[in-house]
C-alpha cells in the first residue's frame, strides 16, 4: 500500500469513528467537501497544511497517517486481537471528542474498573 493510500484510508477511518461527514470535516479544516472526497478516494493529494489541520481535528499526531498497519508495533498478543483493536479505536474516538475534564474522568473510571477486575480474578 502506498503512503497516499494509507493517508486516504486512515482519514476515512478516523472520520467515520468520529461520526463526521465529509462536509463536517471540510468545514473544520477550511476545505471544500469535494476536496475531502478526493483525499479519501486517493484522486487528490493532501497538502501538508490540510493534513496538519485534519490531524488536529482528529487529535492525532500527523505520523498517524504514515503508520504502516502491516508492520506490527508491539509484540503483545492483545494488540493482534482484531476485536480488541476495534474496541480500542472506538474508545479512543469517543474520548477524543470529550472536554479534558471528562476525558480524565473516563480514564479514571476505566483505570478503576481495571483495578477492580484484577482484585476479583
Amino acid at each position: 500500500m502506498t503512503s497516499e493510500e494509507r493517508i486516504s484510508r486512515k482519514m476515512r477511518t478516523l472520520r467515520h469513528e468520529m461520526g463526521l461527514t465529509q462536509a463536517d470535516l471540510a468545514k473544520r479544516v477550511g476545505a471544500h467537501p469535494q476536496q475531502i472526497y478526493r483525499y479519501e478516494t486517493g484522486t487528490g493529494r493532501v497538502p501538508a497544511a490540510h493534513l496538519a489541520a485534519i490531524a488536529q481535528v482528529f487529535s492525532v499526531p500527523m505520523e498517524t497517517f504514515f503508520d504502516d498497519p502491516e508492520r506490527p508495533k508491539h509484540a503483545c498478543a492483545e494488540t493482534r486481537d482484531p476485536a480488541l483493536q476495534q474496541d480500542v479505536r472506538t474508545v479512543a474516538a469517543l474520548v477524543r471528542g470529550l472536554m479534558p475534564d471528562r476525558r480524565r474522568a473516563v480514564i479514571d473510571l476505566l483505570r478503576s474498573m481495571s483495578e477492580d477486575s484484577l482484585k476479583t480474578d
